[in-house]
């Protein structure tokens, strides 16, 4: 029977089987004979105890090891179904070891009565570096079975690695997550949080040398943020600034390339803003001087001060990661997700359960059976397609469709990409698998497999109502054949929205409260109830302060108002014996009085009363107010009104003023008449009064301090003016711009002086027999005043001149006549002055004074003599001096002869114009040489000149 047995499995697998049958009796595959993983896994069965019924008092030995640069881990499926057998009496054991020989870690001691279907066992990861399984089979003879027909296999499975997480507030280098990896990060608003995945990676081919690569930079990070969502970032790090006062779930899933998803949480809590409601001073409005409390507190024993309101956020979910699905008859597979936050809810209705998801691949779904369980037990199927007795009764037979991505290969790594399946009664895409099972599509290794999407459960949700929320949810998964395999990457499961309570609370404490310090606070200073007293009127501000346990700062300013003492006027004057008061300013109003007597309040309990005064004078008004019983002050001065001199007349052009009476600040003094003049200026207050004409002229005094004015009456007889020291010509002076206030007589010493029409004349006509000067006097008739002043009559301009003869080319200085009575002379040429330097001419001179001018006209002759000539020419030169010529003027009779060294005659010529062009008789050029020469002259005058010399001849 068993050798027949084997030989149709051998035969069914043939054409896949690369390994041969595996027995007991082999030698261990270790070393050079480690196992071909990708050869394992490409066949069906391949490992069985001896040929026929294992023997009695058997025990042997084997040792399978994996080529670790193919895979990493071995392990051996043993089931009772579909090519697969095991039967081992209860007396006899199979034992499974955790690694290279029997001193491993023993996983299992199997027979038929501890494990009626066989089993899966693998290497594990956490003791087993080598990834080798040691398999013993021990007998005793009681009894005996079949044995087995089991499979090997290796391949890199799913290699564990460790999630951690750390946190770090605003840049410092300390982990502030507490308790690591999964607790809280207590903030202030504002602070930037970096979170900082740190996984571990004991198995990846980085840290052992085998297997697949597990680094921070190959992995693929998942960050998801409550209320905000998917962050959208695929990093080992992230950034979150919280921008609300709450808390936030902080959820990181990270998947290697297996895929193998692992996932950590944490919390992050927002310190959440005080209520200062209850602090601040009992009083806002004070006097000052007068104290007050401000009233703090944090503390529970504290009655009032700061309230802590209370913090919330949304609650996070869970899921369940990577779950291998091996080869098995009958196997059960769970992995659960713990559910907590949702209080003491429970199942009401079947959409209760929103949806359940799995990330899953299998190979073969006709074995394999999916359930869910509540919390309490309750257990309900979401796919069979066994169709056999299994896990859950019924079911129907799914045949060869996979799911997912799977890609057959026994002990490998699973396929891409991974694919989602989802079971709800709300809304789902499909009915139940076992009615769709035509609904598939080819995944990438060419198997067909059900398409993803969301599926009618089997079961009834109905069952777990009355199940709590909170607790462990478990997926089952039964694979009731061999020769499949399969991974549940990850699944989670997905209540109503409205189960969800939406929040966990948190509550901030203070550890400290103080009040800022203040140069008013006059006790308590270190107290969280201080006393305030204030010695300036307006606002005052004070600041309190508290810290929370997530060391978070807050503060909040109260302002205390204290009562200004009552405002009333500065020291002012009143004018015109009136103060009309304005701008008074009190809380509640004030009551007015005045020292010396003498001052009257049209109503003493007005803050703006009109004050008059009995006279002038200084006053203190004082104002008491009716909050604070506080007392202020001020002066009035009603200023007398300005006192001047009374109508006066005088003789004189200027007035004197005296004993003008006015307030300190002065005046001003005005005229009608633009002829008034106040010296040094109109501001002085006793001027000099002047005027440009005798009048009676009106002049006002207006104080500066109220505009007050008074005015007198001063008539001024102007002093006589005549005119000032002066001339006249052809003896006569014409008087103008006498003044006198009422005319006056003229009179000289001098007979030789008369006025015409007469004396009494203001401005008569002045003549005089004789030049010379005179001394006339006028008397004004209304003071008898007189005044004095000179005539100078000026005799009339003459000159005179003298004719005279000099040499042609010479000049000679004379002069004309000079006279007492001339001012200036001037000569036709420009000279200036009686004396001038002239040649031969025709000269006028002309005598002025201021009177009149006269001229006289000389004449200067000129005679020759001297005749100038040259005593070198060239005769070549292009400059003007190539010919012998002779400078002259007025000969009337000439004759020049001109003779070499030895006395010949060269040239002889009688006009005195003719030049001699150093040529003989003959026209020849003479030699170069010294020729003489001799002329006689006679002049125009008649007088005759004789002159010899010599001339140089050059070429």
């Amino acid at each position: 029977m068993r050798r027949k047995l084997l030989i149709a499995i051998g035969s069914l697998f043939l054409g896949s089987v690369s390994y041969g049958q595996m027995t007991m009796s082999d030698p261990d595959y270790v070393g050079a004979n480690q196992l071909d993983c990708s050869a394992l896994g490409a066949g069906g069965v391949n490992f069985i105890d001896m040929a026929g019924n294992y023997s009695a008092n058997f025990d042997d030995t084997i040792t399978f090891c994996p080529d670790l640069t193919q895979g990493t881990k071995v392990s051996i499926a043993f089931a009772t179904n579909i090519g697969y057998e095991f039967d081992i009496h209860p007396t006899d054991t199979l034992y499974i070891y955790d690694g290279p020989n029997t001193s491993a870690p023993l996983l299992t001691a199997a027979n038929s009565g501890t494990n009626p279907t066989g089993g899966n066992w693998q290497a594990s990861f956490e003791n087993n570096p080598s990834g080798c399984l040691t398999v013993r089979f021990k007998t005793d003879g009681a009894g005996d079975g079949t044995g087995w027909i089991a499979k090997v296999a290796c391949g890199n499975l799913a290699q564990p690695y460790y999630p951690h997480l750390e946190a770090y507030v605003n840049g410092n280098p300390q982990n502030v997550l507490n308790p690591i990896d999964t607790g809280y990060v207590n903030v202030c608003l504002g602070d930037s949080i970096l979170f900082v995945a740190k996984p571990l990676f004991p198995y990846s081919l980085e840290s052992t040398g085998y297997g697949y690569s597990q680094t921070l930079t190959n992995l693929n990070y998942n960050w998801s943020i409550s209320t905000i969502g998917p962050l959208g970032v695929n990093n080992d790090s992230v950034w979150f600034v919280p921008t609300a006062r709450q808390g936030y779930f902080i959820d990181l899933k990270m998947t290697d390339q297996f895929p193998q998803l692992k996932g950590i949480t944490a919390k992050v809590r927002v310190s959440i803003l005080p209520s200062f409601a209850t602090a601040g001073p009992l009083e806002d409005t004070i006097c000052i001087g007068t104290p007050t409390i401000l009233v703090g507190g944090v503390t529970a024993q504290d009655t009032a001060g700061v309230d802590v309101p209370g913090g919330e956020f949304t609650i996070g979910g869970s899921f369940a990661g990577l779950t291998f699905l091996p080869d098995g008859t009958g196997q059960l597979y769970q992995t659960t997700i713990p559910i907590s936050g949702l209080g003491n809810g429970t199942v009401t209705q079947p959409s209760d359960i929103a949806s359940i998801c799995l990330d899953i691949e299998h190979s073969y779904i006709g074995d394999i059976e999916i359930t869910l369980t509540c919390p309490n037990g309750t257990e309900v199927s979401l796919m069979n397609t066994y169709g056999g007795n299994g896990l859950v009764p019924g079911g129907c037979f799914g045949g060869g469709i996979g799911l997912g991505s799977d890609t057959d290969t026994d002990g490998g790594a699973p396929g891409s990409p991974i694919e989602t399946y989802c079971f709800s009664f709300v809304n789902p895409d499909f009915g139940t698998v076992c009615n769709n099972l035509g609904n598939t599509y080819t995944n990438p290794s060419g198997y067909q497999s059900m398409i993803p999407g969301t599926y009618t459960p089997d079961g009834d949700f109905n069952d777990f109502i009355g199940c709590p929320l909170d607790g462990n949810w478990t997926i089952s998964v039964q694979d009731n054949q061999g020769i499949d395999d399969g991974y549940i990457f990850q699944w989670g499961i997905v209540f109503d929205a409205s189960l969800y309570p939406n929040f966990e609370t948190y509550q901030n404490y203070y550890t400290d409260g103080f009040w800022s310090p203040s140069p008013n606070i006059i006790s308590g200073q270190n107290d969280t109830l201080v006393v305030i007293q204030t010695n300036a009127a307006g606002h005052s501000f004070y600041t309190y302060n508290v810290v929370d346990d997530f060391g978070c700062e807050y503060d909040t300013t109260f302002d205390v108002f204290s009562l200004s003492l009552p405002n009333i006027f500065n020291d002012t004057l009143g004018c015109d014996m009136t103060f009309q008061v304005a701008g008074t300013q009190a809380y509640a109003g004030g009551v007015w009085s005045a020292v010396p007597n003498g001052l009257n309040f049209n109503t003493s309990a007005s803050n703006n009363p009109l004050i008059t005064a009995n006279s002038a004078g200084t006053y203190t008004v004082s104002f008491i107010d009716n909050a604070c019983n506080d007392t202020v002050t001020s002066t009035i001065i009603f200023p007398p009104y300005p006192q001047i001199f009374n109508d006066t007349l005088l003789c004189g052009d200027e007035f004197q003023v005296a004993g003008t009476l006015v307030y300190p600040t002065g005046g001003s003094w005005s005229a009608i008449s633009p002829e008034v003049i106040f010296l040094p200026n109109n501001t002085t207050t006793n001027p000099i009064i002047t005027a440009t004409t005798s009048g009676q002229y009106t002049v006002t005094f207006t104080d500066n301090v109220c505009n007050n004015s008074t005015s007198s009456q001063v008539t001024l007889f102007l002093l006589p003016e005549i005119f000032p020291d002066t001339s006249a010509c052809n003896f006569i002076y014409n008087v103008s711009g006498t003044v006198a206030a009422n005319g006056g007589v003229w009179s000289s010493a001098d007979t030789n002086i008369h006025f015409m029409p007469n004396a009494n004349a203001m401005n008569p006509i002045i003549t005089s027999s004789i030049p010379g000067t005179f001394e006339v006097t006028f008397t004004d008739n209304q003071c008898n005043t007189s005044v004095t002043s000179q005539i100078e009559f000026i005799n009339y301009a003459f000159v005179n001149t003298v004719d005279t003869v000099i040499c042609m080319g010479s000049t000679v200085l004379t002069s004309c006549g000079v006279y007492p009575q001339n001012d200036s002379y001037v000569w036709s040429d420009g000279t200036v002055g009686h004396d001038i330097l002239a040649g031969p001419g025709v000269y006028t001179v002309t005598a002025t004074n201021e009177c009149n001018s006269h001229s006289a006209t000389m004449t200067i002759g000129g005679k020759v003599c001297y005749i100038t000539a040259p005593n070198i020419i060239v005769l070549s030169s292009t400059s003007g001096n190539n010919k012998f010529f002779l400078s002259y003027d007025g000969v009337q009779e000439f004759h020049i002869s001109i003779v070499n060294r030895w006395g010949n005659l060269i040239t002889e010529y009688d006009d005195p114009g003719a030049a001699w062009d150093g040529r003989n008789l003959n026209g020849e050029v003479v030699s170069e040489g010294t020729y003489f020469y001799n002329f006689t002259a006679k002049l125009q005058t008649g007088e005759e000149i004789q002159q010899q010399g010599f001339v140089q001849v050059f070429h």
